[in-house]
């Protein structure tokens, strides 16, 4: 299962990459500091989860699932 993580406070994101890391469900990982970041790579990509900070500068979480919907 490949997973993404966003949050924009990095020490936050790494600590859940690492959480997220450890579930043998999960085959990868990749993480953002931003939205925008995340949004560029889910155009080329896929993922089948995503664990996303719901406040962020911008764009929060919320807003953020609900444009990543459109890609699935």
């Amino acid at each position: 299962m490949v997973a993404i993580t966003v949050d924009d406070e990095k020490p936050m994101l790494n600590a859940l990459t690492d959480i997220v890391k450890s579930s043998p469900d999960i085959d990868e990982v990749h993480s953002f500091s931003s939205c925008t970041s995340a949004l560029e790579w889910i155009e080329k990509n896929t993922a089948d989860v995503a664990f996303l900070d719901i406040n962020m500068r911008g764009m929060g979480g919320l807003a953020l699932a609900e444009k990543l919907i459109e890609f699935l």
